[in-house]
Parts: C-alpha cells; sequence; structure tokens
C-alpha cells in the first residue's frame, strides 16, 4: 500500500508519522512545496524579534531525519500540481500512483481584494518567507499593519521590540474581536497604546499605493504613510487541490470531513488546516486552523490509514497569544457568538490576584466567564494577565471543562490545587464561577 501526503507541514507529518508507526509494511510519500517540513509558523513573529536567529530551529526535525529515522520518503521542494483518483502530478513532471490520499495542504493569506501596489507588502505565513522579511523589515523605520488579530499583535510586538514605528489599522473597533468581547479587547488597546503602537480602528482599507518611496495605506478615513506593510488580514483554506478532486467543500470553506478525517471520496483524508471540524459548544461545521489541532488531526487520519480506528471530536477554539507584558487566551464562543448562536447568555468578568497577597511578587489576572443561563453550561471563557504561565494554565482547565459540557457549578466544585506561592486558596476560577451561585 502506498499513502501519499500532500503537505510536510504538522498534519501532514503527524499522518506519516503514524502510519509508519503503525504499518511498517506502507510506503509513505509526503511532497512539500518547500524546503522545510514539520515547521513552526507561530516561531515567524520571535524570529523577526530576533529571539533567535537560527533558521533550522523553525523545523521541529529534518527530511533526511524522516527518512533515516522512520522510513518517510520525504520529497521537498516538489509541489503537487494536479491530483486525481489513484495519482498525483508534481512540477518537476512525476506522476505517483496512491492507494491512500492524505491532503494536509494548510491555508494561504486572505488578500484584501483592494488594488495593491509597491514592493513593500508582505505577509506573514511560512517559515520559507522568514529570512527574507526580517531583512526587509530591519531596513524599515515604519511599518503599518493592516489587521488586529493574532499575527497582527504578534507581529506588533516584534517590531516595537526592534524599534520601529506600527502603525496598525482594523476594521473593528477593537483587537481580536473573534477572540474577544469589547471590554476585554479595550485591555489590549491600552496595552498597545502604552508600548507605542499607533491605533486606527474602525477604517476600512480602500487601496494600498506607492508614492515616492513610501507606501500609502488609504483607508476610510485618511492617508497614512509607511516604508512596508504587513497584511495581517487573515488566513483561508487551500482547498485548490480538494476541488480538482470535487470533495466536498463544507460550509466553512474547508474540506468537509467525518470525525475519522475522511473525506467524501474513499481512501482520501484531510487534515490541518484544510480540514473542517465541529464546534463542540454549538455542534456547529467549525474552523480552526491552528498546529495543535493540525497535530492531532494528522495523528488520527495516520490512524485510520493504518487500521486502527480513531476519532476527532471536535474543538471548542482555545488559542492564546501575547503583546509584550499581557497574555491573552480565549476558548469557546465571545458574547455576540452565543447570542447568534441563540443562546440566553450570561457573563461575569473578575479581576484577581496571582499569589496570596502576603507572597512577594505575583499579578493580577482578569477572567470573563459566558453561561448559558437555562442550563449554566459554559460557553466562552476569556483570560488576560501579566504572567503566561498562568494564563495558560487558567484557560487550558477551563477549555477542558468546556470540552465536556461543564457548568459554572462544575467549575466552583473542580479540587484545584493551591500553594500561596503559585495562586490563591480562592482560585480566580472559583472565583468567577462564584459570580454565577450568587442567588
Amino acid at each position: 500500500m502506498r499513502v501519499v501526503i500532500i503537505g510536510g507541514g504538522a498534519a501532514g507529518m503527524s499522518a506519516a508519522s503514524r502510519i509508519r508507526r503503525l504499518r511498517r509494511d506502507f510506503e509513505v510519500v509526503v511532497f512539500e512545496r518547500t524546503g522545510m517540513i514539520s515547521h513552526a509558523p507561530c516561531g515567524i513573529p520571535y524570529y523577526l524579534e530576533g529571539l533567535f536567529d537560527n533558521y533550522e530551529l523553525f523545523m521541529h526535525y529534518t527530511p533526511d531525519y524522516f527518512g533515516r529515522e522512520r522510513g518517510i520518503d520525504v520529497r521537498t521542494n516538489e509541489a503537487v500540481i494536479e491530483v486525481g483518483l489513484g495519482y498525483v502530478v508534481t512540477d518537476r513532471g512525476n506522476k505517483v500512483g496512491w492507494d491512500y490520499l492524505v491532503l494536509a495542504t494548510g491555508a494561504i493569506p486572505a488578500i484584501p481584494n483592494i488594488p495593491i501596489k509597491g514592493d513593500h507588502v508582505f505577509t506573514v505565513h511560512h517559515p520559507a518567507d522568514a529570512i527574507n522579511l526580517r531583512n526587509v523589515l530591519y531596513s524599515m523605520d515604519s511599518v503599518g499593519i493592516i489587521g488586529t488579530g493574532y499575527i497582527g499583535l504578534e507581529v506588533a510586538e516584534a517590531l516595537r521590540f526592534r524599534g520601529k514605528e506600527v502603525l496598525m489599522i482594523g476594521r473593528s473597533g477593537y483587537p481580536l474581536r473573534k477572540s474577544l468581547d469589547e471590554d476585554m479587547g479595550n485591555i489590549v488597546i491600552n496595552e498597545l497604546i502604552k508600548h507605542g503602537v499607533k491605533l486606527r480602528l474602525n477604517e476600512r482599507v480602500i487601496e494600498i499605493d506607492y508614492q515616492g518611496d513610501k507606501q500609502v495605506i488609504i483607508t476610510d478615513g485618511g492617508k497614512h504613510a509607511v516604508d512596508a506593510v504587513i497584511l495581517a488580514t487573515g488566513i483561508k483554506p487551500n482547498a485548490e487541490l480538494a476541488k480538482q478532486l470535487n470533495l466536498r467543500i463544507g460550509e466553512t470553506g474547508a474540506v468537509w470531513v467525518d470525525s475519522r478525517m475522511r473525506t467524501s471520496i474513499d481512501n482520501v483524508y484531510a487534515a490541518g488546516d484544510i480540514a473542517e471540524t465541529k464546534n463542540l459548544i454549538t455542534g456547529k461545521p467549525y474552523w480552526h486552523p491552528f498546529g495543535t489541532t493540525a497535530n492531532k488531526m494528522g495523528f488520527v487520519a495516520g490512524s485510520n490509514i493504518a487500521g486502527k480506528p480513531m476519532a476527532f471530536p471536535g474543538v471548542v477554539g482555545t488559542s492564546m497569544t501575547r503583546f509584550m507584558n499581557l497574555y491573552i487566551a480565549s476558548a469557546g464562543l465571545t458574547t455576540q457568538e452565543a447570542i447568534r448562536h441563540g443562546f440566553k447568555v450570561r457573563s461575569a468578568v473578575i479581576t484577581a490576584r496571582t499569589k496570596a497577597r502576603y507572597y512577594p511578587g505575583g499579578g493580577y489576572v482578569t477572567i470573563k466567564l459566558i453561561i448559558d443561563e437555562d442550563s449554566m453550561r459554559i460557553l466562552g471563557a476569556q483570560v488576560l494577565g501579566d504572567d503566561g504561565s498562568y494564563v495558560l494554565g487558567k484557560i487550558d482547565t477551563l477549555a477542558a471543562l468546556m470540552a465536556k459540557g461543564a457548568t459554572v457549578e462544575d467549575l466552583f466544585m473542580s479540587d484545584l490545587a493551591y500553594l500561596p506561592a503559585v495562586t490563591q486558596v480562592w482560585d480566580p476560577l472559583i472565583i468567577a464561577a462564584r459570580q454565577f451561585l450568587r442567588n
């Protein structure tokens, strides 16, 4: 049996490794259009910031490692340009047959449909482009970032750390609109302003022009001249090859798969950012393009191809980022999403210390819980604070509970650890849950 995997990122290499572990008799061939596999796009902002210089650190394992240690035929710098039932064709003219096919083609930047001129307009997407991007940005004095999502914030931090002037432009009234409510987003605004980021919110970009030696961002609120522009306007599933196969596309725009990562065609699987999944809060189709999800999807796809049944249940949409001294995490639904899905919403926000008041050091954490008033089920959570490990621990606890349909009473009764050096005897999560139990 030959398995062909298109894409050497998180999902593709997880699937390949799982298949080879379970079925040494299977031939596994991976095609990757770049020279990098098992790569970490999330590291790009930290590379831009200068926190590491070794380009190879973007790869968890090298192509040689997968060939030598795991017996996987990894073909880098070779893109699949045609796919049909039982075969693929690459840009090198190679035609390779398959018994099983895994699409792990990931996502691509969603470029705004506006006129764009000039050579200094970039996206931040693949580590293969990171060296050139860093060299160019380091030579610039001012950078405009279009978009106020995760990439926008992380690149803003990197550039401010390098002493660049940063202008951030967003259509919404506050950053991270898909993850946070406005009251929590305003905390992020304050942190951005505190560290010198110039904000232009509620502005829609109409055009990016090039005048003299400047890129000019034209919005419905004015013109902004900068040396370079970063398009942090989101991503979309890279579904071109899926459409060649006439695979069923889900309502999110990603490839429809069942819980075993099978597509609408026998022996064809999809995993990672190309694949749709289920939101465990709403039960509806959902797209969650994060490496953590991609790794597990690839593992599940590989397990099923190798004959070991396994299901991917879905996600609650957990994510986390940072801007300077503020760590920002969320899981589940925002208030507006919960209302849109028909829930009767209640919410509460608390701010608490991260250590016992008598213990030296420590900071504060702000937690927002969103629940369904009828069932008391936790629908969403947002956690902001100055201690990354603390914020991570809280959102992970909440995400695990939400995935199991927990109520605020379940959270209140959770047996959480206590040590004065790392938390309070009344844990902030318990304090947040208590807000709904007062009566």
